[in-house]
């Protein structure tokens, strides 16, 4: 394992580094907007994302501070793939810098994430129960009252010291990465086998997965999908035109089955959640059948989500949609 990159000789002003740090001018666009050459180094790619992360990250406080669920939603979906970001780019990273950053981003994750999630279970719960939503209404008044105090857990969050000196380091981050001194090779060289490693994580998981088993081993293979299709969206722009629809294909074929994934597991979330509030009113007859009724249909919308899942990963799991991998 090498130690963190050296500084450049004096005189490099756009691509340089200080103390294994990168400097390099502010990014002008979006990913997607500009693209970055492929000879360039590594280290300009990581730079890219974690800048654009950042700036996304800051336009989502505002929103998510008024507890607005779509801010709140952006701001979680942003630390993510910041922690993404830290993930795919590890073996060009000081690892003890960036590892403490993407704990803090961890932190910051479960603090958005228990509100988007009673948001998004609530939202579910309430599509399926249909006209029986007023015989569920203690179901609701349960999320009702957990949704508040997780949002006012988040609200004392942001405002707190720990969530300002996460937005300082990350603001430093975004300026002055620190990196090894493998990042300076050119991107075409270096990124692919960052998403390889990605993708070899899901394809095992994926390809034993059977119509029988447990539903953890279901979410395990989305998280592992989400972490393939973030790894490829970070670097598509830096591999050049062709390569880069490529890495774009993929990281779609990811999402499809990620997404099939993520229905099946909302499904198997609110179903627990609606079996924990039955435990509570035995005696509630009408709350009971209603319950047991929305939960026989959550079942079904699980299992035909895992059917549904089977088909998708045949699609995405094809030999010429990873060819770009092996350049």
């Amino acid at each position: 394992m090498s130690k963190p990159s050296s500084p450049r000789p004096d005189g490099v002003l756009d691509h340089g580094r200080v103390n294994g740090a990168l400097r390099v001018a502010p990014p002008q666009a979006e990913p997607g907007e500009t693209r970055i050459a492929p000879d360039e180094p590594a280290a300009v790619a990581i730079h890219r994302a974690l800048s654009s992360g950042v700036q996304r990250l800051r336009a989502s406080e505002a929103p998510a501070r008024r507890r607005e669920p779509e801010g709140i939603h952006r701001m979680r979906t942003s630390a993510r793939r910041l922690r993404s970001v830290l993930r795919t780019f590890q073996e060009l990273l000081e690892p003890t810098w960036a590892e403490a950053l993407e704990d803090e981003l961890k932190w910051l994750g479960q603090r958005l994430g228990e509100v988007r999630d009673l948001d998004v279970l609530q939202d579910r719960l309430a599509t399926d129960a249909g006209d029986a939503r007023p015989a569920l209404e203690p179901l609701f008044e349960s999320l009702r009252v957990r949704t508040e105090a997780s949002r006012r857990a988040l609200d004392e969050a942001l405002d707190g010291a720990r969530f300002q000196e996460l937005m300082a380091r990350l603001a430093d981050a975004a300026d002055r990465p620190r990196l090894r001194d493998e990042a300076w090779q050119p991107c075409r060289s270096a990124l692919p086998g960052l998403v390889r490693k990605a993708w070899k994580r899901l394809k095992q998981r994926g390809r034993d997965l059977r119509e029988d088993d447990p539903d953890e081993a279901f979410h395990e293979v989305r998280k592992r999908a989400k972490s393939a299709r973030y790894a490829a969206e970070a670097v598509a722009n830096a591999l050049g035109a062709d390569t880069g629809r490529d890495a774009e294909r993929f990281a779609d074929q990811a999402r499809g089955v990620q997404d099939i994934l993520g229905a099946h597991q909302d499904a198997i979330v609110a179903g627990s959640e609606v079996t924990r509030i039955m435990v509570m009113f035995r005696d509630d007859r009408p709350f009971q059948e209603a319950a047991k009724s929305l939960c026989s249909r959550l079942d079904d919308s699980a299992q035909q989500s895992r059917d549904r899942f089977f088909k998708a990963w045949r699609k995405f799991d094809r030999k010429k949609l990873r060819r770009w991998l092996e350049k």
